[in-house]
């Protein structure tokens, strides 16, 4: 398995955006992976208890910048302590000066965004599995372990004399 640290929900969009037929064979593959299409991938992420977060953004962008059909989610393994939801957003993209792909930023697209709410008091690990499927066959089996902790308590100061 490959482990992976999630970069900004910026970067999750570009290089999401990027996926091709192409692209995908050249990554590393395992036999396994090679033999069922699946490539599997491991994410760890903190999360606060009770505080919805997003995890995942899918949209497959073309040049011409139509969003690809046939990629989505299918869920694997419920989270043990918290909830996950799948929504449908229109944003507009922030591809780098240097994509081809930049006229984009001009554009609404529709992308799907994976959200994962941990238990309001709940702290410690809690698992996710998804797969990203895609038109062409190829799929991506992600899981991520959250690692949840309280919410903090945001302090002031202390209050200065004469205010």
């Amino acid at each position: 398995m490959t482990k992976c640290r999630l970069l900004s929900m910026t970067a999750i969009c570009t290089a999401v955006a990027l996926f091709s037929s192409a692209a995908l064979s050249q990554q590393k593959w395992t036999e396994e992976e090679n033999t069922s299409g699946v490539k599997k991938l491991e994410y760890v992420r903190y999360a606060f208890a009770g505080q919805k977060m997003k995890v995942q953004a899918l949209a497959v962008i073309d040049l011409d910048c139509s969003v690809v059909p046939g990629w989505g989610f299918e869920m694997v393994k419920q989270p043990d302590h918290g909830t996950v939801e799948i929504k449908s957003t229109a944003i507009f993209p922030a591809f780098p000066k240097e994509s081809p792909r930049y006229k984009c930023n001009e554009h609404k697209i529709d992308i799907q965004y994976l959200w994962y709410t941990p238990k309001a008091g709940y702290k410690g690990p809690d698992t996710v599995t998804w797969l990203e499927i895609g038109p062409d066959g190829y799929a991506f089996e992600k899981t991520y372990h959250f690692n949840v902790r309280p919410l903090p308590t945001v302090t002031t100061g202390p209050k200065q004399r004469g205010a």
